[in-house]
């Protein structure tokens, strides 16, 4: 049910909301530079804590919270592993602010190194609950390795506070998950520690199959010879522990004939052999038995195995009581306990002074006393620790349960709002398509009357032709049909006068006549061409463009030059109403405004880009680009931006206006 409502609130956010680009931001360089120069030195072993400690001021100054916490990360993994005091300090601050940011796997990673630098310290109680919050923060985001990582952690230190039943709980987890994700390392890790786990809790045989299940795990790993050979010292004290001397040596014998054992790990070599020869000594055969702990005692001081050298010399006192010799015996049992309490080891602490009791009986009962005692005490802090493991785990399961609530708490709330949102968000795309609807039906209507006005432009101009054509028509029919007949017949008249008078030779008279002759031509030739086609052209929108001209006297007013090469009848007709607007607003602007001589109109159309360009440019006062545009302007650009066009002004003062638009036309 759980895995649908994640699935419902998905889908409902995919549906409710939109990608919103996230905007990086930078560090300052010089600023990243200095980290990354202090990280350097770091890495080439130059002064670390102090290149550590320059790069964590630096780091501090960043202001971005995800470029902090990457670069607090690489300070974190570099102090942790240089074991600087102020580890902490740096620690905290990353936690902190992967905190705030919601950073949940660096959060997770942040207490991982807090549990180890923890742990390292010796303070197990906090290494135990900073795994624990490192556990929680990778389970939340299904990180498995990791979760499976940590719960190791956590069984590792409740191993060793003697909390066993906690710790084969969560090794329990960690096989499972290592299992199904094949992470056969960490499943032979499980299993070596869970076997560890059943031997301290005296459930032998359940501890020998645990450890046998580790060596099968430890076939699927490469390299594994030293795993194996710690699996078999640990089989080892097993048979040990069941008296099974034989089976024990056996099993050391195959851990120190691992190849090269003591090269590649001579503290597992020092505690195989001081095994080997400890058991040897158990089961009563000590030849080779003192040179081999010995041995093995000089291998632990070499490498400063402090547990290892007191539980050397307590089995070497062992040997020394087995043959009689007492005198070396204490000598041996005090150097083991006073390298025992020297490392607060206090299995050996223990072990010592119960075999001080043994070996100085008139002291008996001081060294019983404190080993009651010790003993006593340990006892009440292993319970506190336990205890405290315990409090942490509930703590952390409560926490877990709120968050489960406060999560289905959340996911309602979400699945409300989101409803809520889509609703109203359903509403408001209604909203805004009705609106672009009416918005595209005024458009359209704006279209279809600028058609209409421009087809009663076309019809008022043909009109107008019309009326000048008849106008003309009727000039030539009176020119023809009365003056020129009226002339035709004066002429007539004249020369029969002549005849009839007899005036002969008069040059005045024949020059008059043939001046009336002339006259007649010339009345005719005009009545032709008045009458004539050539001026019955199809005006259409040049004749509109010369028409609005006269008729704003443009021409009467300035110099005006007229450049159009565009055949406008291939031109839609709501381009060529816009044009004509623009036009006229232009016009208007200049004899407004513009104090011009001269003007100088354009129409060209550019086929390759299919546009057409239309320049309109006077010789006037022009204005400042950072003037305010008036309503003329205004009505311009809005009037380009309807037909998508292109506008570009260029204007200063004293030095005119030029006025370029670019109008697709596909």
């Amino acid at each position: 049910m759980k895995h649908w409502t994640y699935y419902l609130v998905g889908l409902i956010f995919l549906f409710s909301c939109q990608t919103q680009e996230i905007k990086s931001v930078e560090v300052d360089p010089e600023l990243r530079d200095s980290i990354l120069s202090n990280l350097k030195s770091f890495d080439t072993n130059r002064n670390k804590e102090e290149s550590i400690k320059k790069a964590f001021q630096f780091v501090q100054q960043i202001e971005n919270d995800s470029l902090q916490i990457k670069y607090l990360k690489a300070l974190d993994y570099r102090a942790l592993n240089a074991d600087l005091f102020f580890y902490k300090d740096i620690n905290e601050l990353a936690r902190k602010k992967a905190t705030k940011y919601k950073d949940t796997l660096s959060l997770a990673k942040l207490y991982w190194n807090s549990g180890d630098y923890h742990l390292a310290q010796n303070r197990s109680d906090q290494a135990y609950y900073a795994y624990n919050e490192a556990q929680y923060l990778y389970n939340l985001k299904a990180d498995f390795e990791n979760y499976a990582q940590m719960l190791y952690n956590l069984a590792l230190i409740q191993s060793q506070a003697k909390d066993f039943t906690g710790a084969e709980v969560n090794l329990i987890k960690v096989a499972e998950i290592s299992q199904e994700i094949q992470n056969y390392k960490l499943l032979y890790r499980s299993f070596n520690l869970l076997g560890i786990t059943n031997y301290n809790l005296q459930n032998f045989e359940v501890a020998i199959k645990y450890y046998n299940n580790a060596l099968q795990a430890s076939g699927k790993i490469e390299d594994a010879d030293l795993y194996q050979a710690a699996t078999f010292n640990n089989l080892g004290n097993v048979f040990e522990k069941l008296g099974k001397y034989e089976l024990a040596i056996k099993n050391y014998r195959k851990a120190l004939s691992v190849e090269n054992l003591y090269d590649r790990d001579p503290y597992l070599y020092a505690m195989a052999l001081d095994n080997l020869a400890y058991n040897r000594l158990e089961s009563g055969k000590i030849e080779n038995v003192l040179p081999d702990m010995e041995k093995a005692l000089d291998i632990r001081r070499r490498i400063e195995h402090l547990a290892g050298i007191s539980i050397s010399q307590l089995h070497i006192a062992e040997y020394y009581e087995f043959t009689g010799d007492t005198t070396r015996a204490v000598e041996f049992t005090t150097a083991a306990n006073t390298t025992a309490l020297r490392n607060n080891n206090n299995r050996d602490i223990l072990k010592s002074w119960k075999m001080l009791a043994d070996l100085k009986p008139e002291h008996s009962y001081t060294y019983t006393t404190s080993y009651i005692n010790l003993s006593d005490s340990l006892q009440v802090e292993e319970r506190k620790v336990r205890n405290k493991f315990e409090r942490i785990r509930f703590e952390t399961e409560e926490v877990m349960q709120r968050a489960e609530m406060l999560e289905e708490e959340r996911t309602i709330i979400f699945l409300v709002s989101s409803l809520i949102i889509i609703i109203g968000s359903s509403i408001f795309v209604l909203y805004i398509q009705r609106s672009k609807n009416r918005s595209l039906e005024s458009e359209r209507d704006q279209k279809i009357a600028d058609e209409k006005i421009y087809e009663l432009l076309l019809l008022q101009s043909a009109r107008k032709d019309e009326g000048k054509r008849e106008e003309r028509d009727r000039i030539a029919r009176e020119l023809h049909d009365n003056i020129l007949t009226e002339l035709y017949a004066n002429r007539m008249n004249l020369m029969f006068y002549k005849y009839k008078t007899g005036i002969k030779g008069d040059e005045k008279f024949g020059q008059l006549t043939d001046n009336l002759m002339d006259v007649e031509k010339q009345i005719r030739s005009l009545s032709h061409e008045l009458s004539n086609t050539y001026f019955d052209e199809h005006k259409e929108f040049g004749d509109l463009i010369q028409d609005l001209i006269q008729k704003l006297q443009l021409e009467n007013t300035h110099q005006l030059t007229v450049d159009d090469s565009v055949n406008w009848s291939k031109i839609p007709s709501n381009i060529k109403m816009h044009t004509y607007r623009i036009l006229q607003e232009a016009i208007m602007n200049i004899q407004k405004h513009a104090e011009a001589n001269f003007v100088f109109i354009k129409f060209s159309l550019n086929e390759k880009a299919n546009k057409i360009e239309f320049v309109v440019k006077d010789d006037g006062k022009g204005f400042s680009n950072n003037k305010k545009p008036g309503i003329g302007l205004k009505n311009i650009k809005s009037r380009v931006e309807d037909i998508q066009g292109q506008i570009s002004i260029d204007s200063k003062p004293g030095y005119g206006t030029k006025i370029s638009i670019f109008i697709p036309i596909n």
